[in-house]
């Protein structure tokens, strides 16, 4: 009981320090979004088309 009692004791200091907490979410209803931008063109100071081609067959 003494328990009990220190337990609904911290819980009313919380409520007090950091008041209601927001409505829970669940996860079903929440949208993750991420910026993210389109990669820019490939500078001319790059490996040549021919260099391009062979780095992406791996030969």
């Amino acid at each position: 009981m003494k328990k009990e009692l220190g337990d609904l004791d911290s819980a009313r200091d919380r409520a007090i320090r950091f008041g209601k907490l927001p409505a829970r979410i669940h996860p079903d209803n929440a949208v993750e979004t991420v910026a993210t931008t389109a990669p820019g063109e490939r500078p001319t100071s790059a490996c040549s088309e021919a260099q391009s081609q062979a780095l992406l067959a791996g030969g």
